[in-house]
């Protein structure tokens, strides 16, 4: 098959997805690992022989290398595949849902449970408190945190989320906010609004301390954010303040 039908059937992948058969997204597939041949045959006979993508991608190795010819690397790369969509149902079935405060700090807590560097993390919540995504940054230096905002409106503009929670650790000791603490807070904030993002709360976690909540503290309002406050605006800043903690 020659070069010019790859380049078609990729250009198809990425602009009519929709409107392609199961052997046809099978076929574009294979060209990963076969290359300069045509690999709709092997494409069919996969199928054929194992009922549907379904089946093809919960068949050991083995059996098709064997089924199709395909060989080792392309059997690894099916099977690869199929492993990837178990993990994905896995995750639809036992979805996280954060509908509450005590939800979150449970979730919270279990990660920065023992956490010896101090770490930022986001946890986008979409309807009816689903966990879109929790994304750290941060992790590798003990005491401080840095996050460009550019970073945070990408996660917020690709995840889309209704709600944000951000959380970090202070492994210090004190749960108690820094004022860098609160610089970071109101950077946060701000890019929330700009992306229509509801901020929920802010957390800090420190071992053997109750986390400290922005918003059961009222701090958001000690802050002088107005969280009901809709309206847009440009931000200026491009780096969020450092989280910062020196040890006692």
């Amino acid at each position: 098959m020659h070069e010019g039908h790859r380049e078609r059937m990729r250009e198809r992948l990425l602009h009519h997805a929709d409107s392609m058969s199961e052997h046809e997204l099978l076929e574009v597939l294979l060209y990963y690992t076969i290359p300069r041949q045509n690999t709709n045959p092997a494409a069919h006979e996969l199928l054929d022989r194992f009922g549907g993508l379904g089946g093809v991608f919960s068949a050991p190795p083995e059996a098709v290398e064997q089924a199709a010819g395909v060989g080792r690397r392309t059997a690894e790369l099916v099977f690869l595949v199929g492993r990837l969509l178990e993990r994905i149902r896995e995750g639809e079935r036992s979805s996280v849902r954060l509908n509450c405060f005590a939800d979150i700090v449970a979730y919270a807590g279990r990660r920065f449970d023992g956490r010896a560097t101090e770490t930022l993390e986001f946890y986008c919540i979409g309807a009816g408190g689903k966990l879109l995504c929790t994304r750290s940054f941060g992790g590798g230096r003990k005491t401080n945190v840095t996050l460009h905002s550019r970073e945070l409106n990408l996660l917020l503009a690709s995840v889309a989320p209704l709600n944000l929670v951000a959380a970090h650790n202070h492994p210090s000791g004190s749960p108690q906010p820094s004022e860098e603490d609160d610089g970071a807070v109101a950077e946060i904030y701000r890019i929330c609004r700009i992306n229509g993002v509801q901020l929920s709360d802010c957390l800090i976690f420190a071992d053997g301390e109750e986390p400290y909540s922005y918003f059961h503290e009222h701090r958001f309002e000690k802050l002088g954010i107005d969280r009901s406050n809709k309206d847009q605006y440009i931000i200026k800043s491009n780096k969020l303040k450092k989280v910062d903690h020196e040890e006692s």
